[in-house]
């Protein structure tokens, strides 16, 4: 099943119709997709159809996310777009396919979502190098505020610009006039860093727990960074900020533009060629609607163990001949059996604490301070044993061998988990030693 978009929210990707005769090519390709021979494209019409030299046929599928906290209900969230970067709409249950551990489950339920709560936070990183002089910079101001027009209520953005050094137009904020009007004092200047301006805005995010996304619009190659192109995309990476990059006139296939797609694809974003700056603003329109729309895929594991296992599922599109996946991984909870000796076993007896927790509580954002909790070993434990974190619902978290002594907030796949209180026990299969609480903050 799925839910229909209101009129409304098909009018944010509105398009700026030009005055120009249609041809031959642009007939059929209007027909074949009213005919419905092609994906209905949300954005996508035809001025990008003919403009963006790229294939409408090929599509993306992003798995946003994977929640079992109703297990052995699994939800997940996913956007699926064509290779220009628009949503691609109007799918339901005969477009996907779920396989979890290489099981194929069924039934499983779609629905279509524009979530206007979900709180994106995103920096709007502009080029003002000297090239941008004229109607570039224009249309790039213009651009960008339509984008801080289009943000929803638990949105907010920040405007960094840069030439060959960068600064914080504004930081971040949800007062739309106030941003706005950092954009318009824009001024060109200088060469051109995208690198340090990447690492720049990415450091800019860290306030920020969820959510964290770069657009990045320039219309050259760096040739101004202190940083490298490596070093840019491993601070990306681990500060989880997705980038989507905007090739403003670049040659097509030339490096400049391959190292635009290549941050894009290795941080989960998009790369969007604009033949011209008057292009801009449907592709940060695009991105806006991209941002809050997403499709909830539903179904039953067929595996309802409560063994703690980490579990890996993979989700197809399938629109007509033309397929795409992604993949991402839960674990089940945990649910110990009441013979388990684990369980009926009395923890060992001692004068003194078996285990010191230090620090608890802990704060995991990578400042420095207090960014692990550790395991000291005391007395009357015995060589062989470890420590399962598990979450409130019973859910492993993450083992720790006695070798690490130590947990980061972070489960096996290194997402930093929310802050509040999670259960270790520490024990050698047979017995429990120690256990307790540790409360994770921020």
């Amino acid at each position: 099943m799925r839910s229909e978009h209101p009129k409304e929210i098909y009018k944010q990707s509105g398009v700026k119709w030009k005055s120009f005769s249609i041809t031959i090519v642009t007939a059929i390709l209007i027909l074949m997709t009213y005919s419905g021979l092609l994906p209905v494209i949300e954005g996508a019409e035809m001025e990008n159809v003919v403009s963006i030299h790229s294939s409408t046929d090929s599509l993306k599928l992003i798995y946003k996310d994977v929640d079992a906290s109703k297990f052995p209900c699994i939800v997940s969230l996913v956007t699926v777009t064509n290779d220009i970067g628009f949503i691609v709409d109007k799918l339901d249950e005969n477009n996907f396919e779920v396989r979890e551990d290489n099981v194929r489950e069924l039934p499983i339920e779609v629905v279509e979502l524009f979530d206007p709560d979900i709180d994106v936070n995103v920096v709007l990183t502009i080029d003002q190098s000297n090239s941008m002089r004229g109607q570039p910079i224009r249309d790039a101001k213009a651009a960008a505020s339509i984008f801080v027009e289009l943000m929803q209520s638990k949105d907010q953005s920040a405007i960094v610009s840069f030439a060959s050094q960068s600064r914080t137009t504004h930081p971040f904020s949800n007062d739309k006039n106030s941003l706005i009007a950092a954009i318009s004092g824009i001024n060109v200047m200088g060469g051109t860093a995208i690198f340090d301006a990447l690492i720049y805005s990415a450091e800019l995010t860290k306030s920020k727990l969820n959510n964290r996304v770069i657009i990045l619009m320039t219309d050259g190659g760096d040739n101004s960074s202190q940083h490298t192109y490596e070093e840019a995309l491993n601070t990306l990476v681990s500060l989880k900020v997705r980038v989507f990059t905007i090739g403003l006139g670049l040659d097509r296939n030339s490096s400049a533009e391959n190292v635009l797609k290549n941050l894009a694809g290795a941080t989960g974003g998009m790369y969007y060629y604009s033949p011209s700056s008057s292009d801009l603003e449907e592709i940060y329109r695009a991105i806006s609607m991209l941002l809050h729309h997403r499709y909830r895929i539903s179904y039953t594991t067929h595996n309802p163990a409560k063994d703690g296992t980490l579990r890996h599922v993979r989700i197809d599109v399938i629109v007509r001949n033309n397929t795409n996946s992604d993949t991402a991984s839960y674990r089940a909870p945990y649910e110990v059996d009441p013979v388990d000796p684990i369980d009926t076993v009395e923890p060992i007896e001692s004068d003194d604490p078996v285990f010191e927790v230090l620090p608890n509580p802990f704060t995991p954002n990578d400042d420095g301070l207090n960014d692990k909790t550790e395991f000291r070993q005391r007395s009357g434990v015995p060589l062989n044993w470890g420590i399962s974190i598990m979450d409130r619902y019973g859910r492993m978290i993450k083992w720790v061998n006695k070798e690490e002594r130590y947990w980061d907030g972070k489960d096996e796949t290194g997402q930093i988990m929310n802050p509040g209180c999670y259960l270790y026990i520490i024990s050698n299969g047979d017995h429990v030693f120690h256990r307790g609480l540790i409360q994770l903050i921020r």
